[in-house]
């Protein structure tokens, strides 16, 4: 790139300082907002990529989805399949320690000796020798070392988790980082049971965990699956089930599997934000061709005086184009530095930091950008330089082609209006689907009704702490759950027997309650009746399951081994995605993991202080907070806020680079009208005469753009909605406001 073309962009530039501005500042934004995204999905795919053995590390699961497997088949797969190098089973959860008469929450893993060499674990300080062989030994990370030990050298120090057992620190290791699955603070032996997941099937339970090996990268890993596949049939409740290896890359992005132990990629967001920044980079295309067009016809001297000098198609191309080159190079280090100052908003929607200085250090950041460059360059500078080097002196002269492409930038505009219309509809259409979430009815009376955990010793004190609550004139009424509505821990599935018909119940949800339940939530019993103290092991299904084993009576009849004693209106306990489902609410009031309290409403600040000071009696390490079940399952819907926010954002972007798309057409059609403007001003025209003239073939592209828009919103927020089993209607308003 000469100077000369730089020379006659700063001399164009300062004739039309406004123009030329909006043109590169719309660029600017699209491009920051562009680099934000690039950068966020590049480090979504760079996720456990960081693992030396990634190319040959695989996950067993179910065929069915589940991505956990029987602790017991561990052994029956190493002897199938010698070819596995490293099996390590893996559990993952939240896990009460205590150290100095301090309790806190730490991250924990529990698995077997395998996962240091399969995840390739560093060791800082210890022997890597003989780690995770004894029950007692754990490992913890850097970062967990210093906010517990501070200064102090860890190695052989004794963490009492779970408020019994006693373990000894062999080893500090590498924190996980932040491109990692699988976060965690302490590595337990799995030995020790400290907390696992376990599946019912009548009455047989497997203790289940994610199985992960590592391959011998000399063979395929489908000679595998086939030795492996039928491993589960031989036992109760598997019979169908295969199992199937999956390459751990893969894991991060797979949604369908359920109960893992690692964290995932937001797909939704990531396919969202994908088709937003395609769409913004074509929006600031066609704002910048419709522009840069439009200011040509105004170059028409320069143009005509560069052909009569002896200047060739090809120079008047080249000239134009390294213009594109330029103002595109100028938006881009614009770009850059605005995505550098907007990047701290961006953490919430991105759910991350977002370092946009060390995203631009890599080298598939570095390289989107130069191919972001020179396309949009390319594009933008190619379509204005054919058009301006096919005119001819005669022509510029006589003024033939001045002004005559408003049809092609009407259709620009268009399609701009057309996309900020779908995001406007888009968005009123998310919000109202969140709304209407929020706002169904759960079937229990969720107001004034609070959740507090059970931690450490309260956990063997609840039926006193339950006692001591109801003291409070506040407090109406107090039931102790084993997971919670919204929160199920347990589930179970079996078969049924009922008049010689069998019927398969696949995932009844398991809650643990007692006498107070009912009225607590305020449900609604329908047959049958409430649990009693003098009750061993009765349950009380919902009505969606009752109907499904059609049932015409209660007698005699049990369900898992559990006596059926009545039937409870439906509720809702899993989030709105799923239909109801099935439930049984088994009468087990000493195994519990909450505690579920009735506000009356009278001074809840004062009842809130009270129950936590409680609480802190029995056990005064640990910070109680009561959750409010309103904000809680409110909370539940966070990744539809965050597209919404999503979407909020890049529907006013839209609109502001439609807005300056019609500035420029705008520009154009004022431009070409002013003799007929002058001549009807002399006339007698009124103002709003002349707005009127100007602005019905605004009128006309707008009307175009909501014809196309209106099925396309229609049809991409219909499919939206099907990930949802409640949902709300596409109403005609919403269209219309947009």
């Amino acid at each position: 790139m000469t100077l000369y073309p730089v020379k006659t962009f700063y001399r164009n530039f300062m004739k039309q300082k406004l123009i030329y501005s909006i043109t590169i500042v719309g660029f600017a934004i699209s491009l920051a907002v562009l680099i934000l995204i690039v950068s966020y999905i590049l480090e979504e795919k760079s996720v456990d990529k960081h693992l030396p053995h990634i190319a040959n590390m695989y996950r067993i699961k179910q065929s069915n989805g589940d991505a956990s497997i029987p602790q017991r088949i561990y052994q029956p797969i190493l002897d199938a399949a010698p070819e596995i190098d490293k099996l390590c089973l893996i559990n993952s959860n939240g896990v009460l320690y205590e150290y100095d008469n301090e309790k806190k929450y730490a991250k924990a893993v529990t698995t077997n000796k395998e996962f240091i060499d399969v995840f390739s674990i560093v060791i800082i300080q210890g022997e890597r020798k003989g780690l995770l062989e004894s029950k007692t030994d754990v490992l913890i990370t850097e970062s967990f070392a210093k906010k517990v030990f501070g200064n102090k050298n860890p190695l052989g120090e004794v963490l009492v988790f779970g408020d019994k057992e006693k373990k000894v620190v062999q080893a500090i290791i590498a924190d996980p980082i932040a491109t990692s699955s699988l976060k965690y603070d302490v590595i337990i032996n799995l030995k020790q049971e400290l907390f696992y997941s376990s599946r019912g099937y009548n009455s047989e339970t497997y203790t289940m965990f994610d199985a992960i090996f590592v391959l011998n990268p000399l063979l395929p890993p489908s000679n595998t699956q086939k030795k492996i596949a039928e491993l589960l049939k031989p036992y109760e409740g598997y019979k169908e089930t295969l199992l199937a290896v999956q390459p751990f890359s893969e894991v991060y992005f797979d949604l369908k599997s359920d109960n893992d132990q690692f964290s995932h990629a937001n797909l939704g967001m990531i396919k969202l934000l994908s088709w937003i920044a395609i769409i913004i980079l074509i929006l600031a295309m066609l704002n910048y061709i419709n522009l840069t067009t439009a200011l040509n016809n105004e170059r028409h001297k320069e143009i005509c005086i560069r052909k009569t000098s002896g200047a060739g198609r090809g120079t008047i191309f080249w000239i134009f184009l390294q213009e594109s080159y330029l103002s595109c190079f100028i938006s881009l280090l614009l770009g850059i530095g605005l995505a550098i100052l907007i990047s701290p908003f961006f953490k919430e929607l991105f759910n991350k930091e977002m370092n946009i200085i060390d995203a631009l250090r890599t080298p598939q950041t570095l390289l989107s950008i130069i191919f972001i460059f020179i396309f949009v360059g390319s594009i933008t500078g190619i379509i204005p330089a054919i058009v301006v080097s096919k005119f001819t002196p005669i022509d510029l002269l006589q003024q033939k082609v001045r002004l005559r492409n408003s049809n092609i930038r009407g259709i620009y505009n268009t399609i701009q209006l057309a996309v900020t219309l779908c995001l406007i509809i888009g968005l009123f259409v998310i919000v109202k689907q969140i709304k209407y979430v929020k706002t169904k009815d759960v079937g229990f009376n969720k107001e004034l009704l609070v959740s507090v955990r059970l931690q450490a010793k309260t956990s063997e004190k609840a039926a006193i702490i339950k006692e001591n609550l109801l003291k409070n004139p506040s407090i109406l009424n107090v039931s102790g759950t084993h997971g919670r509505p919204f929160g199920i821990y347990s589930t179970s599935s079996g078969s049924w027997q009922n008049d010689s018909i069998e019927y398969n119940i696949e995932k009844l949800a398991l809650m643990n309650t007692d006498t107070s339940f009912l009225s607590t939530f305020g449900l609604k019993l329908i047959r049958g009746r409430n649990f009693r103290p003098t009750d061993n092991d009765g349950c009380i299904i919902n009505e969606k399951t009752y109907n499904y084993l059609q049932l015409n009576d209660l007698d005699g009849k049990s369900i898992m081994g559990s006596e059926l004693i009545g039937v409870v209106k439906d509720f809702h306990f899993k989030k709105m995605y799923s239909e109801l489902g099935f439930i049984s609410l088994r009468y087990n009031p000493e195994q519990i993991s909450h505690l579920n309290i009735r506000l009356s409403g009278n001074n809840i600040p004062e009842s809130l202080a009270q129950i936590k000071s409680i609480f802190k009696e029995f056990e005064p390490g640990i910070n109680f907070e009561p959750e409010f079940y309103d904000n809680w399952i409110n909370n539940m819907y966070q990744k539809e806020e965050k597209q919404a926010k999503a979407v909020k954002i890049y529907a006013l972007i839209a609109l502001l680079l439609s807005c300056m798309g019609l500035l420029g057409l705008s520009k154009f059609i004022a431009i070409k009208r002013t003799k007929e403007i002058g001549i009807r001003k002399v006339n007698g025209a009124r103002i709003a005469e002349i707005m009127a003239l100007l602005n019905k073939d605004f009128i006309k592209w707008v009307a175009i753009a909501f014809v196309i828009a209106t099925p396309i919103a229609w049809y991409a927020m219909h499919k939206w909605l099907e990930n949802f089993a409640y949902k709300t209607e596409l109403s005609w308003w919403i269209f219309a406001l947009a």
